[in-house]
């Protein structure tokens, strides 16, 4: 089994943008939230996900697009 990749470099994780859903094909949110590590890295890590708009999707709880 497969691995998401949800962690991303920040100068990376700017460039994502919204996707299809990988369910259902609706345009989908994306969220992203830095990593706190305390050490103050010029390019932090990034937490990304997607959320599905649809609330009867698997993907409204979140899908990466990625696996590692």
């Amino acid at each position: 089994m497969s691995t998401p990749k949800t962690i991303y470099p920040q100068s990376e994780a700017r460039r994502l943008r919204e996707q299809p859903c990988i369910h259902c094909g609706k345009l989908s949110r994306i969220s992203r939230n830095v990593q706190d590590d305390g050490v103050g890295k010029l390019d932090p890590d990034v937490s990304v996900m997607w959320y599905c708009p649809n609330n009867l999707c698997d993907g409204h709880d979140g899908f990466s697009i990625e696996t590692l």
